[in-house]
């Protein structure tokens, strides 16, 4: 299954404006509730502090797929939310991202 994502620089602006902040110790999050979405949405930033393309587009790969293999994934509905990786989501277990993940899509309940 393939995630839905952001595409614009504007739709990313918007959500870190006007959505809710959680930060967790491998990435930072913003959520925001859109009433007209059926789905949700999802934008992933990592940027070059985190490292060279091949790590940065690693931590990308584990942090997608830690959404898409998380129980609570069929239960959001009407939301986009934007992850901004830290340097840690490198080295970390994936067990451990996979759980602070969970915290952040029922931080939105």
């Amino acid at each position: 299954m393939r995630l839905p994502t952001l595409k614009k620089s504007s739709e990313f602006s918007q959500i870190r404006n006007k959505g809710h902040y959680f930060k967790s110790s491998y990435f930072n999050g913003y959520i925001l509730h859109d009433a007209n979405l059926e789905s949700f949405l999802v934008g992933i930033i990592a940027s070059k502090k985190l490292g060279n393309a091949v790590e940065r587009n690693r931590a990308k790969r584990r942090t997608k797929e830690a959404i898409r293999t998380s129980s609570l994934i069929n239960t959001l509905n009407q939301v986009k939310f934007v992850l901004i990786l830290k340097k840690t989501v490198l080295k970390v277990p994936f067990i451990d991202l996979k759980q602070d993940i969970e915290k952040f899509i029922s931080y939105e309940k």
